[in-house]
């Protein structure tokens, strides 16, 4: 049994992280941080954790003895000194996306203190553990689609215009490092490193549709100062061409992410809304009656992130498994997108 601690009483933390590790039988959440006390108190009642394992401050849960593993579900900005004292307390860590806000030195001394102490850690590259995007993977491996030629990507959310939606530390750039890039576009990014391989280059626009939001705790109005749009064209290796477009405000899309890949012998598809199915056309009577159609994935591609995780710190090992230098390589490019906006240029990988 894994006995986890996770620092950050958030939304990602109650409505993703707990659900999972309570559905797994080697799992058990047994402490919790935030350092609002309010939110933990409710998030501590609420997932039957006492008053003794509830902490303000992530190192006495890192150092408690009745914590096994910890997971790290803050701010951006936070993710990286968090990981870092879990890594020295030798014990396995599961950080959030972004790894960070920007490239930096805390980052390489995260990644060498990892490589010196041999923990097992994990970036939540989450739809890398989808099971269209893995049986995906299988397919594309296989020669399935021949040479790929181009793809598009997108990620579609609303949230910009939910109403009367303040200045959370999301719109904030010194918390954030970036606005809809670093939040969403982030788990495109993995996607197709993980599906295509490297990035090459990358040419970008952005833009902040809304921009001045209230404050959290004051009616002052500030500016926002990260996106809330970006779209971006990558030369991958092997030449191919990719389009992203990530956006938060897509009126009527709650969470959706659409991938196309297209290839010299075929066409696949997947909208992550549903998970389990992919849109196809390979082989040669599809080619030659020119059809597309739906497959349901195999039951064997079906892992969840939280059972990955615990049962790697348990021992076992998975394919695909996205290590935290999986989530430096992506920063790496994000922080590239970031600079080709600014600066209305190619930027080379």
């Amino acid at each position: 049994m894994l006995r986890i601690g996770i620092v950050g009483a958030g939304n990602i933390a109650c409505n993703i992280h707990i659900p999972e590790i309570n559905a797994c039988p080697d799992g058990e959440l047994v402490a919790l941080c935030d350092i609002d006390e309010a939110k933990l108190k409710a998030a501590g009642e609420r997932f039957g954790i006492p008053e003794h394992m509830r902490f303000t401050d992530y190192n006495d849960l890192i150092n408690c003895p009745e914590v096994d593993a910890v997971e790290v579900c803050t701010p951006n900005h936070l993710h990286v000194p968090i990981a870092l004292a879990a890594v020295k307390a030798g014990k396995p860590v599961e950080v959030e996306k972004p790894l960070t806000t920007a490239c930096n030195r805390e980052m390489e001394e995260l990644v060498a203190e990892i490589e010196k102490k041999n923990v097992v850690n994990m970036m939540c590259f989450s739809y890398r553990f989808k099971s269209a995007v893995r049986y995906a993977k299988h397919l594309i491996d296989e020669g399935k689609l021949g040479k790929i030629v181009n793809v598009n990507i997108e990620y579609l959310q609303s949230g910009v215009f939910i109403p009367g939606r303040r200045l959370e530390w999301r719109f904030v750039k010194e918390y954030a490092g970036s606005g809809t890039l670093g939040d969403l576009g982030v788990h495109l990014i993995d996607m197709t490193r993980f599906l295509l391989g490297e990035f090459k280059s990358v040419s970008a626009l952005s833009a902040t549709v809304v921009k001045e939001r209230r404050k959290l705790d004051s009616e002052e109005i500030a500016p926002v100062l990260v996106d809330d749009i970006t779209s971006f064209i990558a030369k991958l290796e092997d030449d191919v061409i990719a389009n992203f477009l990530v956006t938060k405000c897509a009126i009527g899309e709650s969470n959706t992410i659409k991938y196309e890949i297209y290839g010299t012998e075929g066409v696949l598809k997947f909208n992550l809304n549903s998970p389990n199915e992919l849109t196809l056309c390979i082989g040669e009577i599809d080619r030659e009656t020119n059809s597309i159609h739906k497959v349901n994935v195999p039951a064997k591609y079906r892992l969840g992130q939280e059972e990955c995780f615990i049962k790697t710190a348990l021992g076992n090992e998975f394919p695909y498994y996205p290590a935290i230098t999986e989530g430096v390589k992506s920063q790496k490019i994000v922080d590239a997108v970031l600079k080709s906006a600014e600066e209305g240029r190619v930027v080379n990988l």
